[in-house]
């Protein structure tokens, strides 16, 4: 008598395999190179219209700039959905900054806190008292002058702000090690103290 066989379980497919992944990084890769490789592509068309350029000056120049425009967009992004402008949120986060009980004099604000001057400062002020986000109080050893206090809603837009901020700049330098950042920090903050040395 003839053993039947014991009925085969369906084949299985190959094991899934990482290739999409590693595709989707390739491309993501090479995204990026050729973005930078434009940078590449501006500083070969200056050299050749301006001999003396210093190819490496220019080129950290020019990366720098790209990187600030990109930061700056998701920036912008970030403020339009809390319905704020860019000295809005600055004289929020300054506020914040400060710390409890979040207030500050208006001549303190301007300039530290936000690019603006005392009487620039006054309509920052009244747009964001009229959103109930700052409110004037009596400043405590002159009462002919008020200070500009955070509310518990300023707060709240001021703290969910910076936090979105933070999370998007961790998004964008994700692909950068501890070792990458602290190296891209040193070098920048050498870069910092000599463009600050070389102005008047």
């Amino acid at each position: 008598m003839t053993r039947k066989s014991a009925p085969r379980g369906k084949a299985k497919g190959p094991a899934p395999s990482d290739g999409a992944t590693s595709l989707a990084g390739l491309r993501a890769a090479s995204h990026a190179h050729r973005l930078d490789s434009a940078v590449g592509v501006v500083i070969d068309e200056w050299v050749s219209v301006v001999p003396a350029l210093d190819r490496d000056v220019r080129a950290i120049a020019a990366r720098i700039a790209r990187i600030d425009d990109r930061l700056r967009s998701r920036t912008s992004e970030a403020l339009k959905r809390a319905g704020l402008s860019d000295n809005e949120f600055r004289l929020l986060a300054g506020l914040m900054r400060i710390g409890p009980p979040y207030r500050g004099a208006p001549t303190d604000l301007a300039g530290r806190y936000v690019p603006v001057t005392s009487g620039g400062l006054t309509g920052l002020a009244n747009r964001l008292e009229r959103r109930g986000l700052i409110q004037r109080v009596s400043h405590p050893s002159d009462q002919r002058s008020n200070l500009i206090e955070l509310t518990g809603e300023g707060q709240a837009l001021a703290h969910d702000t910076m936090s979105h901020f933070a999370a998007m700049e961790q998004e964008l330098m994700a692909g950068l090690s501890p070792v990458d950042r602290a190296r891209g920090n040193a070098f920048l903050s050498k870069l910092l103290h000599s463009i600050e040395a070389a102005l008047p």
